[in-house]
């Protein structure tokens, strides 16, 4: 069971993600299903529903954190730079790490080597849509 957890310890980062992605989608679940409950009480009792109650049930699920309505960033800043700064300085960590030799003959450096240029290429990808970002629209 150790070596297990040894050889596969990387996958504890896609099922973190999968599990947040699925609390996600289950807590927007709970949101909509609420929304829906309270319109057809106001249904009931004969009124009409207040318009921002039925945009809210209309619109695709965002990932409003900060209550404004607006995806989480969008509006403030372009988060491409940030992931263009990321990618970039994990991908020269790995290259240097491969080429050190601190690692030794463990073979490990040729996957240090491949993992290095799988995020020079999500850098550079990066790096082409914060150039080409417009902004939100108004």
């Amino acid at each position: 069971m150790e070596d297990l957890f040894r050889s596969y310890w990387w996958l504890i980062f896609p099922l973190g993600w999968f599990i947040g992605a699925g609390w996600q989608s289950w807590l927007a679940y709970r949101s909509r299903k609420d929304a829906l409950k309270l319109v057809q009480t106001y249904a009931e009792r004969g009124q009409e529903p207040p318009a921002d109650l039925l945009q809210a049930i209309s619109r695709p699920p965002s990932f409003d954190v900060n209550g404004d309505g607006e995806r989480s960033g969008s509006s403030r800043t372009n988060w491409g730079w940030y992931q263009v700064v990321l990618f970039g300085a994990l991908a020269g960590g790995f290259v240097f790490m491969s080429r050190s030799g601190i690692l030794g003959d463990s073979g490990l450096a040729d996957v240090l080597l491949i993992a290095a240029v799988v995020l020079g290429a999500l850098a550079l990808a990066s790096l082409v849509a914060a150039l080409t970002y417009k902004g939100p629209k108004a």
